[in-house]
């Protein structure tokens, strides 16, 4: 996954980029997200000379964006299973009542834990490129793969 963004903050290798929202958060119809630009922290291991503004290109690979992906839904739901399950021999004769609400405080605490972990999770999105010259504000919502 690519996108295009401009420089806002830098913190020796690592840069905050906003990005505008893509054509794909304008097609939805929630448009929850769609509201402000991100803010997103990228790592420039590469070292790329950047300055606060500059228009830069960054990419998350799309191993570590599908491994994200269940991390943040797998881990919580796997700890519903588990509270879920744990409920009836903790507690014998447990109503099913009871069982859903220990599976709630698991996936409640799955997700709370995913939370805290990804703030502090070391990988961030790369900055690949700065681009140079005049770009067109329609490409700053999206970026094709390469």
């Amino acid at each position: 996954m690519r996108e295009i963004g401009i420089v806002t903050r830098i913190e020796g290798d690592r840069v905050l980029v906003e990005c505008k929202p893509s054509s794909a958060c304008h097609s939805c119809k929630g448009e929850l997200c769609a509201v402000k630009n991100r803010s997103i922290p990228v790592q420039n291991i590469h070292h790329l000379p950047v300055q606060v503004g500059d228009r830069v290109e960054i990419s998350v690979p799309s191993t570590q964006a599908l491994s994200a992906g269940f991390q943040v839904f797998g881990i919580p739901l796997f700890l519903f299973i588990v509270f879920y399950l744990s409920a009836r021999y903790i507690v014998p004769h447990v109503s099913e009542g009871t069982q859903i609400g220990w599976g709630m405080l698991g996936l409640g605490l799955g997700f709370l834990g995913m939370f805290f972990w990804g703030r502090k999770s070391a990988r961030l999105p790369i900055l690949e490129k700065r681009w140079e010259g005049s770009f067109p504000e329609d490409s700053l919502e999206e970026v094709p793969e390469h």
